[in-house]
């Protein structure tokens, strides 16, 4: 790893992917069938756009000591491999949107805990640290919203 990452460069591409994620949840969400699945696949649109929201919020109000802070990290994971769907986004089911949704949350929460052990300057470290725990807040959410719609 050789890159050198600005922190308001990593937030503003995990801005961008959240809301690259909210605008495939969207695509599925007009091919598909099922109203059970469109409804399941609005809310992670929606989830998706708050998280992104949140992010844009927070590079706007953020110290620049903060934001202008380099460190060691490549943003430039793959995440293409995300975006592939395995099956008939017509056909696609309540088991397919869940497998997908968790491996977005998986990434998400994978990175900022990369970021977080890459950097030394501790104000960063926190930011990566919240960054994370508001992910794993709003993953408790959206189960908790995805489980209730289940349950309809």
């Amino acid at each position: 790893m050789s890159n050198f990452s600005q922190v308001h460069e990593l937030l503003l591409h995990n801005q961008q992917l959240h809301a690259r994620t909210a605008a495939f949840y969207r695509v599925l969400s007009k091919d598909a069938k099922s109203e059970r699945v469109k409804m399941l696949l609005n809310t992670l649109v929606k989830h998706e756009s708050d998280l992104s929201s949140s992010l844009h919020a927070y590079i706007v109000k953020a110290p620049n000591k903060i934001l202008n802070t380099y460190f060691q990290f490549d943003h430039e994971h793959n995440v293409e491999e995300l975006f592939v769907t395995k099956f008939d986004s017509v056909q696609i089911n309540t088991d397919d949107v869940e497998l997908i949704a968790t491996a977005f949350d998986n990434y998400f929460c994978h990175l900022y805990t990369e970021m977080q052990q890459a950097v030394d300057c501790a104000l960063v470290q926190d930011l990566f640290e919240n960054l994370h725990e508001h992910m794993m807040e709003e993953k408790k959410r959206l189960s908790t919203d995805i489980y209730s719609m289940m349950d309809m």
